[in-house]
């Protein structure tokens, strides 16, 4: 598999920001061993950032790479769903 670029916006200290890191970390670890980068961006912190990539609501995953680009939007805690997104669910 080729490494997956990941992005996730989330707001600040909120608890579905957390709630996201958190699961996306777990799916990560679980899933990826290694194999991806994932950048944290907080919209409270660079909002000209989530302005340029089209950001409407927190948290949103945007996997850049491979291609097509991928976004999941809203709650990352179904992970069956993250998996989908994110093209594992069948690995």
């Amino acid at each position: 598999m080729e490494n997956l670029d990941l992005q996730l916006y989330v707001n600040g200290k909120s608890h579905a920001s957390l709630a996201a890191i958190d699961a996306l970390n777990a799916i990560c670890t679980e899933r990826l061993q290694g194999d991806y980068r994932l950048e944290v961006i907080d919209i409270q912190l660079d909002p000209d950032r989530a302005e340029a990539a089209g950001i409407l609501a927190v948290p949103t995953l945007i996997r850049s790479w491979p291609l097509p680009v991928t976004r999941i939007i809203g709650a990352l805690t179904v992970k069956s769903r993250v998996l989908a997104g994110l093209g594992l669910s069948n690995l």
